[in-house]
């Protein structure tokens, strides 16, 4: 599940490139952001008894991948961070929008500034890259771990 959730948010970075806007593809994301919770709330549960002798990444791994997964947590996370910053900062307040007509940058109602069809269109695209961004940030841990321990087990029943 993870692994398919991973693989969605990289698809949807990469449709962004490609034209695909966030309005085309918002109900997927609800099901990325539905799918993300049922992996947070139910990892513990399933692998409680494992939780105690787990050798996840940060507790002691014997092949070394803790360095390289946390490293790659924290790059994913950065790059997050700064689309969503980017984000921010190219439309202030504001949402791109399509108001009365026009092509705008609102907030609440208030037309912010007037936009081309391009400008609105390269801001719903940064949109889509930002969210698509913070999903795969979130995917990428719980993928991790359960690709480490699907690994681990598969090294045990063959040692």
């Amino acid at each position: 599940m993870s692994a398919c959730g991973f693989a969605a948010s990289v698809l949807a970075y990469i449709g962004s490139f490609a034209g695909t806007l966030v309005d085309s593809i918002f109900p997927w994301f609800v099901l990325l952001i539905l799918g993300w919770m049922v992996l947070v709330l139910l990892t513990p549960a399933a692998t409680y008894r494992s939780l105690k002798t787990s050798t996840f990444p940060w507790r002691k791994s014997p092949r070394g991948e803790r360095t390289w997964v946390v490293t790659g947590t924290l790059a994913l996370m950065l790059i997050a961070a700064a689309h969503f910053l980017w984000s921010i900062a190219h439309e202030g307040s504001g949402v791109a929008g399509i108001v009365d007509g026009k092509y705008a940058l609102e907030s609440n109602g208030l037309i912010l500034k007037v936009l081309t069809k391009e400008d609105y269109l390269t801001d719903r695209a940064a949109g889509l890259r930002s969210f698509a961004t913070i999903m795969i940030y979130l995917y990428f841990p719980p993928m991790m771990y359960w690709w480490f321990r699907q690994t681990d087990r598969a090294d045990q029943r063959h040692a």
